[in-house]
């Protein structure tokens, strides 16, 4: 830390450093955490140390300590030199206060510790030349120009909104902990911590309670959370033109495209539906679907863009439309018609229930309007390219690898949305500022499906779907699938593929899991839905404890075999998949890995293991397309961002090696669109960096192995290795893309 930059510590750390001092209970021992940075095999890697405050080293942790309240002057003279206007505004002045206040709760704190642990030679924090001079920066420059604000009123009524005068009793007892290591489902003294909200990893545990009913963040997250939001701009954390501040009109225009994409696919049933207007007017479903229309009709009206300032735009209307559609389908009219399905005779009925389907079917698989942001993407991506040395310019371009100028683009992307300060924490405050945090719902909450390409396996097609769990949830322990959802397969799917990108075996995502695990074994959906879970988070996923050393490559292959064949280790296989088949392909596979992509080494390290697992899992998907033979495979994950696009992109790169076909700007530019789109315009981030290198390095396997093979032969050895497995089936795949 003390080799850091005021710019490289930011004002999160410095929160959440004081936060967790503040917070530290005096019977048990006490370290302050100090993170680590270094290049290996140019990868960064991060790691943390802590600094235990005993008599050998309380010198150590007493001097980081002071390195927090150095940096805190400097952001509030930063702040003064640039803001002084603001400092009346109500929250910047009580904001202003809490940091004070965090500031002199820590060093009593601290105080107390050395007294406690005999530590008397060391100076009493409160006296230390740094603390000195943050007090009297804010009391001769700041304290005498504020108010009492209102910001501790607000966290507490934020936090006990909706709970019972028995629930915020025990969240009033209740210890502020930050989160455990996972045990089952006892989520009890579980709470977010802010660095997860900064990672932007769990923040749909902002909308999910617990199973007594209690929230997942606790007040002093809150205030760390509002502090940041408000500040981390004037801090001096924003350093040029923010690249994302177009960011609700790109959204406006994709839900406006995204419109005229669900008209056109309906065709003349738009039109018929208008022409019975008599017959719907005192029909319950009739009603909704009719005002669930006008509201994608005026969706699809340019007029109604952001750019144009209207009064209602065109992404509200197109919210509208998503609601009135939820709410036709929860009607008891055509739950009743699920159940007794209308005979010829009912002709509006029949009508009606058509096109709620075909509406359903259209926003699953008729959206391309996502492809707006195909331009978007390509131009931050030339900004932040342009903002790189020449020199890292000039290896970009050269390089011929696709994996080389993917992490060449990632690391020029991070500098630049630099520019977009705390963008996960700012969404995070909107939720909880507009009230709109009481159920986890991708859908509503306008992460729309979207069509990525199509797979044609000789003849047969197959359209990838990019969606996020089609699930709500209000508990942590329970979860609704969609309607919505249910009405795509209802609609004449003749089958669908979800590989289910959550990890069973936690806590957070075991409900989401379980309930698409369940929906095929339902009579109406068994002949035209698998759903297949695949371990992502798992220990053995990551190769942690206890397998971290495991490094014979037989001993590895042995657990994985193992791993892959048992549910309780996060994967799971439905009843209508084959398992000789599917055991006897992971058995042959696993070898034919090793030996064209690891060259048969005896011993794999971590690293390569990791690759190892990624790449199987890429065949296992399309072995699993060629069992199922689905007309929709959608690799899915919690929201669609940050696992299942990035598993598509190595899909897409696959493809391209096999086919041999030329690398073109726009196999550049959807590549692009697939990786960074959801991301941006859904969380105002990029997608996270320990998945995004992941991908990165199994591309890397892959294409050496394209080198080390030839890239003529390459293509031959991996059909003679697989293709004979997967019955031929892909020995003359194309890929699509939307046009």
């Amino acid at each position: 830390m003390n080799a850091r930059s005021h710019g490289h510590f930011s004002l999160v750390d410095a929160v959440e450093t004081l936060s967790e001092i503040v917070d530290l209970e005096i019977d048990r021992d006490i370290g302050i955490t100090q993170k680590h940075e270094l290049v290996l095999q140019d990868k960064p890697i991060s790691y943390n140390t802590v600094h235990w405050l005993t008599e050998e080293d309380a010198s150590t942790t007493i001097n980081l300590v002071k390195e927090t309240y150095r940096v805190i002057l400097h952001y509030l003279k930063q702040f003064y030199k640039k803001e002084y206007g603001y400092i009346t505004e109500p929250k910047t002045v009580e904001g202003i206060k809490t940091i004070m206040v965090l500031v002199g709760e820590a060093a009593k704190k601290l105080d107390r510790y050395t007294e406690l642990f005999h530590l008397a030679h060391q100076n009493s924090v409160t006296e230390c030349k740094e603390y000195k001079q943050l007090q009297e920066f804010y009391l001769s420059k700041i304290a005498r120009r504020i108010d009492e604000g209102v910001l501790g009123k607000w966290i507490l009524a934020l936090y006990m909104g909706n709970l019972s005068k028995q629930q915020q009793a025990e969240a009033e007892s209740q210890t502020v902990l930050v989160p455990q290591k996972e045990k089952a489902l006892d989520t009890k003294h579980v709470f977010v911590d802010l660095e997860t909200v900064k990672k932007d990893t769990e923040y749909e545990l902002f909308f999910i309670r617990k199973e007594n009913g209690t929230r997942f963040f606790s007040p002093r997250l809150l205030r760390n959370v509002k502090l940041v939001c408000d500040f981390g701009s004037y801090f001096g954390e924003r350093r040029g033109i923010d690249p994302l501040e177009n960011v609700n009109q790109w959204m406006d225009r994709v839900l406006h495209m995204s419109g005229k994409n669900i008209l056109k696919a309906l065709g003349t049933k738009f039109d018929h539906f208008f022409t019975q207007a008599s017959k719907i007017r005192n029909h319950e479903v009739g009603l909704l679907l009719s005002k669930a229309l006008m509201a994608l009709l005026l969706s699809s009206y340019s007029h109604n863009l952001l750019r144009h300032d209207p009064i209602k735009s065109a992404g509200e209307y197109f919210g509208d439309f998503l609601k009135f559609l939820r709410e036709a389908l929860n009607t008891r009219t055509y739950q009743k018609w699920l159940v007794y399905p209308p005979g010829p005779s009912h002709l509006l009925a029949m009508d009606l229930l058509d096109l709620t389907q075909s509406l359903c079917k259209c926003l699953y698989t008729q959206l391309i309007g996502f492809e707006e942001m195909i331009p978007i993407v390509r131009m931050l991506l030339q900004d932040a390219t342009q903002q790189l040395s020449q020199e890292h310019q000039e290896v970009t371009h050269r390089s011929k690898e696709v994996w080389s100028r993917l992490a060449g683009d990632y690391t020029a992307m991070t500098k630049l949305l630099k520019n977009h300060p705390n963008g996960p924490l700012v969404k995070v405050m909107n939720v909880l500022e507009e009230d709109s945090y009481h159920v986890w719902d991708p859908l509503m909450q306008q992460n729309i499906p979207s069509q990525l390409f199509d797979l044609y396996l000789q003849d047969h097609r197959i359209s990838s779907l990019r969606i996020a769990a089609p699930v709500s949830q209000e508990v942590i322990d329970k979860a609704n699938l969609y309607e919505e959802f249910k009405a795509l397969l209802r609609g004449g799917t003749k089958k669908m593929l979800v590989v289910n990108l959550q990890d069973r075996t936690s806590w957070r995502e075991h409900a989401r899991s379980l309930a698409l695990e369940e929906l095929q074994k339902q009579n109406e959906f068994k002949e035209c839905l698998s759903v297949v879970t695949l371990a992502i988070d798992t220990e053995f996923y990551h190769q942690l404890a206890p397998y971290h050393q495991m490094n014979h490559a037989n001993q590895f292959i042995k657990q994985f075999k193992e791993h892959l064949k048992g549910e309780e280790s996060g994967f799971y296989f439905p009843g209508t998949v084959d398992k000789t088949e599917l055991y006897g392909f992971i058995d042959k596979t696993l070898e034919s890995i090793h030996k064209l992509f690891f060259f048969s080494k005896n011993v794999l390290t971590r690293e390569s293991r990791l690759d190892f697992i990624e790449i199987f899992y890429l065949f296992l998907v399309l072995k699993l397309s060629e069992m199922v033979k689905p007309d929709l495979i959608s690799l899915t994950c919690k929201d669609g961002i940050d696992i299942g696009p990035l598993y598509n992109a190595e899909l897409f790169v696959l493809f391209k090696l096999l086919n041999q076909s030329d690398w073109t700007e726009h196999d550049t530019d959807y590549l692009n669109f697939i990786l960074y789109a959801p991301a941006l315009l859904f969380r105002e981030r990029l997608p996270i960096p320990e998945r995004f290198n992941r991908m990165i390095s199994a591309l890397k396997v892959l294409e050496n192995a394209k080198n080390e093979w030839g890239a003529s032969q390459f293509p031959l050895i991996i059909q003679e290795s697989f293709f004979p497995l997967l019955e031929g089936q892909f020995s003359k795949a194309m890929l699509l893309l939307p046009c």
